[in-house]
């Protein structure tokens, strides 16, 4: 019965995978191919699992900026299901996760991926970040507080260690940094 329910969730995970998938450019010589005009998903099976979970995760990041509560609804429980599926994960995976979870209002769940952020990097921004984030929600004003003024000590020694998440979230955290700064 549980390999049916982890069968059916991949198997709408794909789904939905593929279906948002970008249309390949075809060649010159591909027009005339039969089916050309229909547009070939890509080949999922050359995607790895952590692909689909980001891929997931973008669409709903996506989603949410729009203000499409419905996409985020929808696509958050496959995309945690595709999380949960992953053989590894590192401290921008458990931040992406968390991001999720605070999109939809499961804050729990976010602030534990915080910790076991910061359980393996203590005073990682990331962590940080998924703090403040919770308590600004919330209403938590000391929370918010403590977080804030963590995130600010640790920023420069942070991203003094080169951590490849920071080169990534390099734009977010440098507006997080100077939005903190203003409070």
């Amino acid at each position: 019965m549980a390999w049916t329910l982890v069968a059916a969730a991949v198997g709408g995970i794909l789904f939905w995978v593929v279906r948002d998938a970008p249309v390949p450019q075809g060649t010159p010589d591909m027009a005339s191919a039969p089916g050309a005009g229909a547009g070939a998903p890509p080949d999922i099976s050359q995607m790895s699992p952590t692909e689909r979970f980001l891929r997931l995760h973008d669409r709903i990041m996506a989603a949410a900026e729009k203000g499409d509560t419905t996409t985020v609804a929808t696509f958050t429980p496959m995309a945690l299901t595709a999380y949960g599926m992953l053989d590894r994960v590192d401290a921008d995976l458990r931040y992406h996760a968390a991001e999720l979870h605070v999109r939809v209002r499961d804050y729990p769940p976010a602030l534990a991926l915080a910790d076991t952020i910061a359980q393996i990097a203590p005073n990682h921004l990331l962590a940080s970040v998924i703090r403040a984030e919770v308590a600004r929600i919330r209403g938590d004003r000391p929370g918010f507080d403590t977080s804030r003024r963590q995130f600010l000590k640790d920023y420069a020694a942070q991203l003094a260690t080169g951590r490849p998440e920071y080169a990534e979230h390099k734009a977010m955290l440098e507006e997080m940094k100077r939005q903190f700064e203003q409070r």
